[in-house]
């Protein structure tokens, strides 16, 4: 579908974003959604607001997908009506049944980094659903200390590197060695680093998938940084190799 170029109202912008999210295609594009997303108006976001609290799952989505990116953030990664979408976003997320719509309501914290919401988001890291697990694991960096990383969220990182599901583990590996903050390259913390490198590669002992990926981990962190743990994680990239 194409946006008119004159201009579509609010109502045509909502009524046809709830078509695409309809469509079953993945990754199918959603240009309606993000017109909503470049129209920061208080319509909008009220609008978007009160779907939240809808009976439908299908409405909550929308309303939470709105939310997540409403509006380019400014220089200190704020976006319009921040406090006001981490407030109801709060609020509704408590009674959500819907695992789907409940990683949503995490992703939107995570993209207005609510960092007040940490502990709230932490208690989701076992969460017996995929998306939800993910979506943990994908706020995390967003939400933690910008100076030094909490030893919890340091603590679920390294859980969440051992799940079952790959994409989950993918982001949380990757947030634990490139997005944690402390200086990894020497001391004590890059003997932890160290640590967690060699602890993982143990864990993964005879699973190929996990150990390919634990290389491919290695791969993104730069060998002058540290040729240890660079060589922790690059070595063996399958059982036996």
């Amino acid at each position: 579908m194409t946006i008119d170029p004159v201009g579509p109202t609010t109502d045509e912008l909502f009524a046809a974003a709830r078509c695409e999210l309809a469509d079953e295609e993945e990754d199918a594009p959603v240009p309606h959604l993000v017109a909503l997303h470049r129209r920061p108006t208080r319509e909008v976001f009220e609008r978007a607001a009160a779907l939240l609290g809808h009976d439908e799952p299908q409405e909550r989505e929308l309303g939470a997908r709105i939310l997540r990116e409403l509006g380019a953030p400014d220089e200190d990664g704020r976006r319009p009506f921040g406090a006001e979408t981490v407030a109801v976003v709060l609020r509704e997320l408590a009674d959500e049944p819907d695992p789907w719509v409940t990683h949503l309501m995490l992703s939107v914290i995570g993209y207005h980094g609510a960092r007040e919401a940490l502990d709230l988001v932490l208690s989701y890291r076992d969460h017996a659903a995929q998306p939800v697990r993910f979506a943990v694991a994908a706020a995390l960096p967003g939400l933690a200390d910008p100076d030094r990383t909490e030893e919890r969220v340091v603590d679920a990182l390294l859980a969440l590197g051992r799940d079952t599901d790959t994409d989950v583990r993918w982001y949380a590996l990757y947030a634990l060695f490139n997005e944690t903050v402390g200086d990894g390259r020497v001391g004590p913390d890059a003997e932890r680093r160290r640590g967690w490198a060699a602890g993982l590669v143990a864990d993964a002992d005879g699973d190929a998938e996990r150990l390919a990926q634990l290389h491919h981990l290695g791969s993104t962190l730069e060998p002058d940084d540290d040729a240890v743990l660079h060589g922790l994680l690059t070595r063996p990239e399958r059982p036996g190799s």
